[in-house]
């Protein structure tokens, strides 16, 4: 739109003005009818809503570098009436929580005037906002240098997104002093450059239609609501508006139109109230999501019922003696307990901590199994992971994808008759995935087994299944740390499990394993150095190398890479290459002696995703690029990128020296580990990357992050240690756990029954 306005005659920009004012009117008014409350009573804890709120809107042309970027400031005054004549202050927190509602609602008014101008918008595949479409973005690019210094600070502070706290305050202190704005100058100068461009004013007057007469077309209910549980189970009202202003954006509705879609939307069969969440929300889930949910209680009651695959004590006894003779020590009494637990029924559940000695228990159940016959096969979501279980309890594994493939085959039933499938790492599982494989476990007649922990990183969408079932049916507990070798390394991981961050923080600060760096690249270097000491000192021992984001795994890559090519252990090849990671676009150079992992299942050719190996060779050929790779299994593999690519042609592999946290869960480092820690990086994430080594784990954290996180900064104070230490405690305790739409069904159902007892109690005391 702001390109449009620069390139506009004085006619087209006014009308253009015009609609971007009514857009923020638009908005205003949403948040007025959403979003305003005070509060009343003792402590403030009765909300209320206000009859009006008072703002004072202030446009602007320009951004603090002088590109072209039309947009309006909207200061609304801390004081409201109240629907008794009184006023009072407002509780700035509805604002935040209807943040991507009411800017969905002002960027579908925006869609709705420029259509009337004659525009046509478009989607933008991966976000929620529209382009106007003939607009290249190569122009927009050019005129964003405002954009580009708030992201390089961003990228020195390790922040991804700029609608945060500390994105706030990046662009707060990113900015330059304003200066005075010569309009028409500032306009034959833009003009000027888009001339340059190849953006004229007869391009964009053919990008338009001014006799096109928009018509509004209806919303479409069930993909916002297939939309709504595409990656979680329950939303909240502020979803509602937001899914449907983001549909609104391309279908020229009025706000008007929104509120009848979302009031139809609410009365639709398929929408199910939940009540309210902790923080007062109101919120909902689908009838599908239920149904799916249902099924897959339906199938785990059944399973726990079903009594074929209870094992004598006897039998249980010997397999215990037996792995006690192999492994020359004996099981501890939570151990044993636990083996007899998943020996019960056709559905066990083991919960554990990292380093519990999980898998040293389900040997011996795999040995108990045996003895009676029954065949034992191990899963997981990743492949490394498979590789790990199989490496520690001596059962065949395999990734989850593949397991499914073969109880999909024809013969999958009868291979699978009478076989104990140990599902590791459960709580990684989405729930239509669990109940997928609950389902073919169960017409095969097949055991099922989930082992996991619910603190641990839950699965990415539709999470809580294996808490929730752990807590319907029971579990085994195993919950003495064994796998850190000094029982200061136990209590620590056991502070971070339990939330008790700053416990864990100063443990690691005392023994010199917490590192607070001055930025983000400085993070990354230090930690690259202290693995590359550690590592020459130790050439036996195992090392690991975490972060959370892709895009901070990225660039660790790259230290480490250069590291090896320094050393002369890869090839000069350097062929670089377009990659993609979980959705996401990234470039990496390959040469001979690479380590790499794929990213994709490709049963063709039978490479499966988190599958690790070393190029042996790798040329360019033309436009393609032929790979040869020895994986780790020692199968030599050859293929083009062109046959391993996905549709946009972007390569289905990348280097493998740096890990994401949610991959790294389930492996056991007889070494050290390596962490650069983002603030992003909650409980569960900190709990997971902070359990994986024997011997010492090392964190790395960008301080400038934490300086902005500790608010300190903005004052212009520089934070200590202890503040540090504060600022990080907090925000690794936070808890984001997800929860399945049945939890709160069955906490309604169990307060209607508690509400019926005490109303017949009433009638007979009466």
């Amino acid at each position: 739109m702001s390109m449009l306005f620069a390139r506009a005659d004085d006619d087209l920009r006014k009308a253009i003005q015009e609609i971007q004012q009514k857009a923020v009117e638009e908005a205003f008014g949403f948040i007025e009818q959403h979003a305003a409350f005070t509060r009343r009573g003792k402590g403030g804890h009765i909300q209320e809503r206000v009859t009006g709120l008072i703002g004072a809107t202030f446009e602007h042309c320009t951004s603090r570098a002088q590109d072209p970027q039309l947009h309006t400031h909207c200061l609304i005054a801390n004081l409201a009436p109240r629907a008794d004549g009184s006023w009072g202050t407002l509780e700035s927190k509805h604002f935040f929580l209807w943040q991507m509602a009411s800017g969905a609602i002002y960027r579908s008014a925006l869609a709705n005037g420029l259509r009337e101008l004659g525009f046509e918008v478009e989607a933008v595949e991966g976000h929620k906002h529209f382009e106007v479409k003939g607009v290249d973005q190569g122009i927009c690019q050019f005129f964003s240098k405002r954009a580009e210094a708030i992201r390089a600070q961003m990228e020195a502070m390790g922040v991804h997104k700029a609608a945060s706290k500390v994105g706030d305050t990046i662009t707060l202190n990113s900015r330059d002093y304003k200066q005075t704005v010569d309009r028409p100058k500032l306009f034959a100068s833009w003009q000027a450059d888009m001339d340059r461009l190849g953006f004229t004013q007869a391009d964009m007057d053919n990008l338009r239609e001014p006799n096109l007469i928009p018509f509004p077309e209806p919303l479409p209910l069930q993909h916002i609501l297939d939309k709504l549980i595409e990656s979680q189970a329950v939303f909240r009202l502020q979803d509602i508006y937001a899914a449907v202003g983001v549909e609104a954006q391309f279908n020229h509705v009025s706000r008007l139109d929104i509120e009848d879609t979302v009031r139809e939307l609410l009365a639709d069969n398929d929408m199910v109230s939940l009540g309210k969440d902790l923080s007062n929300n109101q919120i909902y889930t689908t009838k599908a999501m239920l149904a799916i949910e249902q099924d897959l209680l339906n199938h785990a009651d059944n399973m726990h019922a079903s009594h074929h695959y209870k094992l004598d004590e006897r039998t249980i006894k010997n397999a215990i003696s037996q792995q006690g003779q192999q492994q020359g020590f004996a099981l501890s009494d939570e151990q044993v307990e636990a083996v007899f637990s998943v020996c019960q029924s056709s559905l066990d559940i083991i919960q554990g901590r990292a380093g519990a000695g999980k898998s040293t228990s389900m040997q011996a159940m795999r040995l108990a199994y045996q003895s009676q016959g029954f065949s034992v096969r191990g899963a997981t979501v990743a492949r490394q992971a498979a590789q790990q279980l199989e490496k520690d309890t001596g059962i065949e594994s395999t990734t989850l994808a593949s397991l499914l493939t073969e109880l999909g085959k024809g013969n999958g039933q009868a291979k699978f008759k009478d076989t104990v499938i140990l599902l590791d790492e459960a709580g990684q599982l989405a729930t239509p995935d669990l109940l997928q494989l609950m389902q073919a476990a169960h017409t095969a007649g097949a055991k099922l087994v989930l082992v996991g922990e619910q603190q641990q990183m839950d699965a990415i969408t539709h999470g809580g299944s294996l808490r929730y079932l752990s807590q319907r049916q029971g579990c085994a507990r195993i919950d003495t740390i064994r796998r850190q070798r000094e029982a200061w390394a136990r209590t620590a991981v056991n502070d971070l499990r339990a939330g008790n961050a700053k416990a864990a923080l100063d443990t690691f600060a005392g023994k010199g394993l917490l590192h607070i760096e001055k930025d983000s690249q400085s993070a990354r270097e230090q930690l690259v150095k202290h693995w590359q000491a550690y590592s020459e000192v130790n050439p036996d021992k195992q090392t690991m190398i975490m972060a959370q984001r892709w895009k901070d795994v990225k660039p660790l890559n790259d230290l480490v890479r250069k590291v090896y090519q320094e050393q002369g252990k890869l090839g000069t090849e350097n062929i670089l290459t377009e990659c993609v990671v979980s959705n996401q676009s990234l470039y990496f150079a390959f040469s001979k002696g690479e380590r790499v992992r794929f990213t994709k299942n490709d049963y063709k050719r039978d490479f499966t995703n988190g599958e690790q190996g070393t190029i042996t060779q790798v040329l360019q050929q033309g436009d393609d690029i032929r790979f040869t790779v020895k994986l780790d299994s020692g199968r030599t593999v050859s293929f083009y990128q062109s046959d391993y690519s996905d549709e946009q042609g972007r390569l289905q592999l990348v280097q493998a020296y740096a890990c994401t946290v949610y991959s790294s869960q389930g492996a056991t480092i007889d070494g050290d580990t390596f962490v650069l820690y983002t603030t992003a990086m909650d409980r569960a994430a900190s709990y997971v990357a902070g359990s994986r080594h024997k011997d010492n784990c090392h964190w790395f954290v960008n301080g400038q992050e934490l300086d902005a996180q500790s608010g300190q900064a903005d004052k212009g104070q520089t934070p200590d240690m202890a503040t540090h230490l504060k600022t990080l405690a907090r925000c690794m305790s936070i808890n984001k756990h997800k929860a399945m739409a049945s939890e709160y069904i069955a906490e309604q159902e169990a307060q209607q029954e508690v509400s019926q007892q005490i109303t017949n109690e009433n009638e007979l005391a009466a």
